[in-house]
């Protein structure tokens, strides 16, 4: 039996297409947690997926598409961050609002913007998307080591932003 990709399902519509309509919201959302900027996250994905899209025949599962576009993301972002070594912060909103969420999350969004880009690479990579350190790693073209320096060095800055609230909360306001 022949294996079927992502490219041809059988149906007589693009699988490809229905895919990117189905998830295009939580890989932006992705996209957002690592570059920070709603208009750099649109590019991200956009760029992503105009990778993935001619190589989308050798992805034989497709549920793994996901897999593809995000690792794509996260290593056109490192490229993009090698080139230009900088980062501009602001401290306006995006002009689109990202998805509702609660205070922590807003919170948790503002502080990872606070974190270098390599740092936020690294955390999402590891808890967004869930890689063992040994692909984060990989991701990042870094030894296991420098990956988990990065880690530790973001979660200890996630944590000291984060900190006053959780002290106000055990104290009752």
């Amino acid at each position: 039996m022949k294996r079927e990709s992502i490219r041809s399902a059988g149906t007589g519509s693009d699988p490809f297409d229905e895919f990117v309509s189905a998830r295009y919201q939580s890989l932006l959302g992705g996209a957002f947690l690592i570059t920070g900027d709603v208009h750099d996250a649109r590019d991200l994905l956009h760029d992503a997926l105009a990778r993935v899209y001619p190589r989308r025949g050798v992805i034989r599962d497709p549920g793994a598409a996901e897999g593809y576009v995000r690792m794509t993301m996260v290593r056109t972002h490192v490229s993009r961050w090698r080139r230009t070594r900088r980062e501009v912060l602001t401290p306006f909103l995006p002009d689109t609002p990202a998805p509702a969420v609660d205070a922590r999350d807003e919170r948790l969004e503002v502080a990872l913007r606070t974190l270098p880009p390599r740092q936020r690479a690294a955390v999402v990579l590891r808890y967004y998307v869930d890689l063992p350190v040994a692909r984060v790693a990989e991701e990042l073209g870094c030894s296991q080591a420098t990956a988990k320096t990065h880690l530790a060095r973001a979660m200890r800055a996630l944590r000291q932003e984060l900190a006053p609230a959780r002290e106000m909360v055990g104290h009752g306001g």
